[in-house]
């Protein structure tokens, strides 16, 4: 696995099991439909991943939170039609999700379900669909958050400049830009 040294590093050693539960499972059961994609593979979601998960044990989430915001990572880019914008694809990826769910027995969660289907809007619209479903709670903004902020953190992958800090949410999200730009490298030097 690419991230073998980065998953040694003090910072990761609480995350770094669901981190391979997470990356196992998508490596040997999602399948991505843009799988010579340039911009959004499944390295790309190993460092969604990451990040979703470092950002979330900062945050004291949950075991139920932090397997909303894996879910979503392993997911997010899967349904993918091209790498432009492709607005849609994550709700593409979120019925993908559901469907999954249903079809091998897994529990289903909404929060997951919202995350992905918005993390390609802007946050106007994701936000206000968090809050006018009636089963979702406060923490789901939370969690849309830090899964944005996680995917927003690897648009390093597009350029050095692709990523303004000032949009992202969470105060947890600056301090790891730094581990974002060394994920990208390490990343790039396996070639993974």
């Amino acid at each position: 696995m690419f991230l073998d040294n980065i998953l040694n590093v003090p910072i990761c050693q609480p995350i770094k099991k669901s981190y391979e539960h997470w990356h196992e499972f998508m490596e040997e059961n999602i399948e991505f439909w843009l799988p010579d994609s340039e911009w959004h593979t499944k390295t790309h979601c190993a460092r969604v991943l990451l990040l979703a998960l470092l950002i979330g044990h900062q945050k004291n989430l949950s075991d139920k939170e932090m397997d909303a915001l894996g879910m979503a990572a392993v997911f997010h880019d899967s349904r993918r039609l091209d790498d432009g914008i492709d607005k849609g694809h994550g709700g593409r990826a979120a019925v993908y999700y559901k469907e999954y769910c249903r079809d091998h027995d897994l529990p289903y969660d909404e929060q997951t379900y919202y995350i992905t289907y918005y993390h390609d809007q802007d946050d106007s619209l994701g936000l206000s669909e968090i809050a006018k479903s009636l089963c979702l709670s406060d923490r789901a903004v939370l969690l849309y958050q830090i899964f944005k902020d996680a995917d927003a953190l690897d648009r390093f992958r597009l350029g050095p400049n692709a990523l303004n800090v000032n949009y992202l949410r969470t105060e947890e999200a600056h301090g790891l830009v730094d581990l974002a730009k060394a994920l990208l490298r390490k990343s790039s030097e396996t070639n993974v």
